[in-house]
């Protein structure tokens, strides 16, 4: 009879275990998908809160119109100008990659989209970065596939990431967000510039 219930009592133990073990295991898991999610949602934020990443994406989105200047960019403009009037061809050349010195001086804009898209396309390097060292997964950060998506479209910004080194972590970007289960995979924006697209 005693060894009936120390075996009891140590099958007992042995479950309690296993089961204290799963919860632990479960919890763990559970912490670090948060983290990633925390960390994500941080990208995001800063994205989100970053007056020259904003406008950017304004650039990107919009075919015309009237912008609001980040305060950073302001002493670009006449009279440190809160507003400026978008222009898609400004924007386009804006964008060459074989710019001289000497004409970024005929326009204000020029400065200031090519300032703000250099900023853009550093921080989807730094998303794609974290992407590749998985502090996060692309499911924590599905919205960056609009950019994706949304940049393919935008033939003009094209020699401009791949001459200043932008092409890697952009075709990782494609990659993840293009050729795998995302919201995004199958979104098509029309073409705003003529020309080859960057695949």
């Amino acid at each position: 009879m005693p060894s009936d219930l120390n075996t009891t009592i140590a099958a007992v133990g042995v479950f309690g275990a296993l089961v204290a073990g799963a919860v632990a295991l479960f919890n763990s898991r559970k912490s670090v998908l948060w983290k990633r999610a925390e960390l994500a949602n941080s990208y995001m934020k800063d994205f989100n809160s970053n007056q020259e990443l904003v406008f950017a994406g304004r650039c990107l989105d919009w075919n015309g119109g009237t912008l609001i200047v980040p305060e950073s960019l302001r002493a670009y403009t006449p009279d440190n100008a809160a507003i400026l009037k978008h222009d898609r061809r400004i924007f386009a050349r804006a964008l060459r990659p074989d710019l001289k010195v000497s004409e970024m001086g005929e326009d204000p804009r020029i400065q200031i989209y090519r300032t703000s898209m250099d900023s853009f396309l550093c921080w989807l390097a730094l998303v794609s970065s974290a992407l590749e060292r998985k502090l996060f997964l692309a499911a924590d950060i599905q919205d960056v596939g609009y950019w994706v998506a949304k940049i393919e479209s935008e033939v003009a910004l094209h020699p401009f990431i791949v001459a200043y080194g932008y092409g890697e972590s952009l075709q990782k970007l494609i990659r993840t967000f293009r050729n795998k289960d995302s919201a995004y995979r199958n979104w098509v924006f029309p073409t705003n510039n003529a020309g080859s697209g960057f695949r």
